[in-house]
C-alpha cells in the first residue's frame, strides 16, 4: 500500500485528504482504525498483504505515532493484524471474530456463545447487598424494601473478555442467591432454583466509548467502542426480575434484529 493509493481512498466527503473527519468529536485513533477496516473491506489490503507502516500513516494523517499505533492496536486485539519485529504489519484476517447477539428471544451467555462457536466462562468480580438507586428502583418498581443483590461479571469467550455486566436483583424475592455459585449462567438459577418463568425483557442500546473501568476489565490499555444495554427482565407476572446494565466489546459483537411485517399507517 503506498502513499498514491492512501489518497486515492481518503478523497470522502467529510473528511480531510487522508481520510481523518476533524467534524466529528471521535477519537483520531478510531477514526483511522475506521479508515484501514474500510480499505480491508474493500479489498485494498488483502491477507498477507503488509499495513502502512506508522511513520507514513502519523505523517499522511497528521497525527503522532503513537495514535497511529492505537489505531493498530485495535487490529491486532480483533486477531485481524499480526506485528513481525523488523518486518512490519500484515493482515491475516479480512473480518474479526464476532459474536452474534440475536434481539429476538431471551438467551443466556452462554448460548450465545455456543451457538457462535465460542468457549464461554464467567469472572465473578463483586456480589453485595445494595441500596438502590433511583434508576435501579424505578426499573425494578421497588416500594418499601430498596435492596437489591448486586453482581460485577466479566463474561470471557475463548478466555477472552468480551461482556461486563452489572446486574441487580430485588433483595427479598432473591436472597438466597447469595449463597450460590454466580459463575454460571444467572438465568438458569433463576428458573430452576427459584421456579422464575422468564417471561420477556424490554432492551435498550447505545453506543459509547468504554469509560476507564470497562477499558480495564476488558484488559485494553485505551477506550474502545461499546454497545451499552439497559435490560429490564420480566416473569410471567409482568414482575420485574432483574435491572441489567451490560456493556458490549463493540469490536466482538453484532447485534441481530429481526423486524416485523412492514404497515403503513399514513400517506404523505
Amino acid at each position: 500500500m503506498n502513499r498514491t493509493n492512501l489518497e486515492k481512498t481518503g478523497s470522502a466527503k467529510g473528511v480531510n485528504g487522508m481520510g481523518l473527519n476533524y467534524r466529528r468529536k471521535i477519537p483520531k485513533y478510531l477514526q483511522i482504525h475506521q479508515y484501514l477496516r474500510n480499505m480491508i473491506d474493500r479489498g485494498e489490503i488483502k491477507r498477507g498483504d503488509k499495513l502502512p507502516i506508522e511513520t507514513e500513516l502519523s505523517s499522511m494523517f497528521a497525527v503522532n505515532r503513537m495514535t497511529v499505533r492505537k489505531a493498530m492496536n485495535l487490529l491486532v486485539a480483533d486477531k485481524m493484524v499480526i506485528r513481525q519485529p523488523g518486518k512490519g504489519t500484515f493482515l491475516i484476517s479480512e473480518k474479526s471474530n464476532n459474536l452474534i447477539y440475536n434481539l429476538k428471544n431471551i438467551t443466556s451467555f452462554v448460548d450465545d456463545m455456543k451457538s457462535s462457536g465460542f468457549n464461554p466462562t464467567y469472572q465473578t468480580i463483586d456480589v453485595k447487598v445494595v441500596q438502590a438507586d433511583d434508576e435501579v428502583s424505578k426499573l425494578l418498581k421497588l416500594k418499601n424494601d430498596q435492596r437489591t443483590i448486586y453482581s460485577l461479571r466479566v463474561l470471557h469467550a475463548n478466555d477472552e473478555p468480551v461482556l461486563i455486566e452489572k446486574s441487580y436483583l430485588p433483595y427479598l424475592k432473591f436472597k438466597d442467591i447469595l449463597d450460590m455459585d454466580f459463575n454460571t449462567t444467572l438465568y438458569q438459577i433463576l428458573t430452576e432454583k427459584f421456579d422464575i418463568t422468564l417471561d420477556y425483557a424490554t432492551q435498550c442500546l447505545t453506543a459509547e466509548l468504554s469509560g476507564e473501568e470497562d477499558t480495564g476489565m476488558f484488559k485494553l490499555a485505551q477506550p474502545i467502542p461499546c454497545m451499552k444495554m439497559e435490560s429490564v427482565l420480566y416473569d410471567s407476572g409482568n414482575s420485574p426480575v432483574e435491572a441489567l446494565f451490560a456493556c458490549y466489546r463493540g469490536s466482538k459483537y453484532k447485534f441481530r434484529f429481526k423486524a416485523g411485517r412492514y404497515i403503513r399507517h399514513s400517506i404523505l
